[in-house]
């Protein structure tokens, strides 16, 4: 018997007709709602949004709550293999001593620790996440977590609204790019809920009128 026969027998899959299984395929269809990747160049200094590579404009709010951290392994000029884990979820985080030896590798290769965030454009409603493994773009997300924590433990708004833009810097002697995530604005989680529901315009957000002033007063 056949492995794949026998994967059929033994799993637990459903008894379906070709003609069921044709009709519940034809409901497959691309996801509006999924999440576009956003990726920087530090040669060109420009961002690339999903599939069709666009910049991402812009103001895009920042959910705390996506941080993640990992780990990238270069090779060839590409990612072979990645880690990633919540920031919150400590127990899934990744120990250097228990990456795998992809060697050898030639300058600039293997393994490389990544930082991420999750956010959505105030503009479209689309789900972005922008990780990078970079010392620069690492630097740029870490001071953009440090500064929400502050702001947590300040009891302070703690949503950033920021623009993805970017910053020339000089390393041994040559010219570069990093990412500059801009923060336009600090927002508390009431008003950006207000902002998604309709209730709050974006300006009013931005400018940082709290939720509480554009709730109707009781008769």
């Amino acid at each position: 018997m056949s492995s794949l026969m026998q994967y059929v027998q033994s799993a637990n899959l459903p008894d379906l007709t070709d003609a069921e299984m044709a009709s519940a395929l034809s409901e497959v269809e691309p996801n509006a709602a999924r999440v576009q990747y956003i990726s920087f160049s530090g040669k060109t200094g420009r961002y690339s949004m999903g599939q069709n590579k666009e910049e991402p404009e812009g103001y895009f709010i920042v959910e705390p709550k996506t941080f993640t951290a990992g780990w990238i392994c270069w090779k060839g000029n590409r990612p072979i293999d990645r880690h990633e884990w919540s920031l919150f979820d400590k127990m899934s985080a990744v120990r250097e001593s228990e990456l795998q030896d992809h060697g050898p590798y030639r300058d600039n290769e293997g393994w490389a620790q990544s930082l991420g965030i999750g956010a959505v454009s105030a503009d479209s409603g689309t789900q972005v996440k922008f990780s990078t493994n970079s010392k620069s773009g690492c630097n740029a997300v870490r001071d953009l977590i440090n500064e929400v924590r502050t702001r947590l433990l300040s009891d302070e708004p703690s949503l950033p609204i920021i623009e993805f833009q970017s910053e020339q810097f000089t390393a041994q002697e040559n010219t570069n790019q990093k990412p500059k995530l801009a923060v336009a604005a600090w927002a508390s989680r009431e008003s950006v809920g207000a902002f998604l529901e309709g209730s709050l315009p974006f300006d009013d957000l931005l400018s940082g009128v709290d939720v509480k002033k554009v709730k109707r007063k009781k008769k």
